[in-house]
């Protein structure tokens, strides 16, 4: 997948659930994250702001166990 592909189809979540399903189809077809995952969807906004359409975050969180 092309780093333009992988953004469209991120921003395409509706949901978590979607997120998660979407992002597991991009490690699958790069064998992993891609080499340009964090710049691309990290630090450009893309999770942040497509995490707020569904009532999400972005935001790393530490939960104890």
């Amino acid at each position: 997948m092309t780093q333009r592909e992988v953004v469209a189809l991120m921003k395409s979540s509706k949901s978590e659930i979607e997120w998660n399903t979407n992002r597991n189809k991009v490690k699958k077809a790069c064998g992993g994250y891609p080499d340009f995952w964090y710049t691309a969807i990290v630090l450009s906004g893309v999770a942040a702001e497509t995490a707020k359409n569904f009532g999400g975050s972005a935001d790393i969180t530490i939960t104890a166990i």
